[in-house]
């Protein structure tokens, strides 16, 4: 029963010392006996005063937490703010964590230039030249999806010249886009939806002219 005695101990030291004092004296004068927890607890008011500073000790825990956490989660708040909030270990976890995403984006950002590089020469293949910004909008850090969008444009993109050059044969000259329709090359590689992108992209051709 020591551990329980001296936690007591730790839960009423600051004051209501004197009914406990005595009650504390009186048990130990007779017999020399050693006052246990639940003794301790039983005698008058004890056991609501330990309830209330537990229940004390539990908001404040609580309290901190959250506060903690609001801290570490706001955007705006500045790193030195966060890193102030955290225990060592957190601080080196942290630290450990934020090189980690750091260098997974870089090695993103380097896979996606490679990526970049071969679908220009896959279009290159294909006698198609265009913009950066479409070869940017085909490209993603999965080699085969890339592959596969590459290839789906180039056929859209001979399609649609083919489809010109044979209204040009008859006569008629070839639909325009970006004109009354109010499409720019910028709205059109701005659509999330890739197969209405390309759709548009093959009517409106004369957008994505060098």
């Amino acid at each position: 029963m020591k551990y329980n005695n001296i936690l007591a101990l730790q839960l009423f030291a600051e004051g209501e010392g004197d009914g406990n004092e005595g009650n504390g004296s009186g048990a130990g004068g007779e017999g020399n006996e050693t006052l246990s927890f639940d003794d301790f607890l039983a005698q008058e008011g004890n056991q609501a005063e330990f309830d209330r500073r537990v229940q004390k000790a539990i908001q404040t825990a609580v309290a901190n937490a959250q506060k903690k956490w609001k801290t570490l989660t706001d955007t705006k708040v500045s790193e030195a703010e966060k890193l102030a909030q955290m225990t060592s270990e957190e601080k080196e976890k942290y630290r450990a964590d934020k090189a980690e995403k750091e260098l997974a984006d870089l090695r993103r950002q380097i896979a996606l230039g490679d990526m970049a590089k071969t679908a220009r020469k896959l279009l290159s293949d294909e006698q198609i030249t265009v913009p950066d910004e479409i070869i940017m909008s085909l490209v993603c850090d999965d080699a085969e999806k890339t592959k596969a969008a590459v290839e789906a444009f180039a056929q859209v993109f001979k399609d649609a010249v083919q489809a010109a050059v044979k209204e040009a044969l008859r006569g008629n000259p070839p639909k325009a886009g970006g004109g009354d329709n109010g499409l720019t090359r910028e709205k059109i590689l701005a659509v999330k939806d890739r197969t209405e992108r390309q759709r548009l992209i093959k009517e409106n051709m004369n957008l994505f002219k060098e």
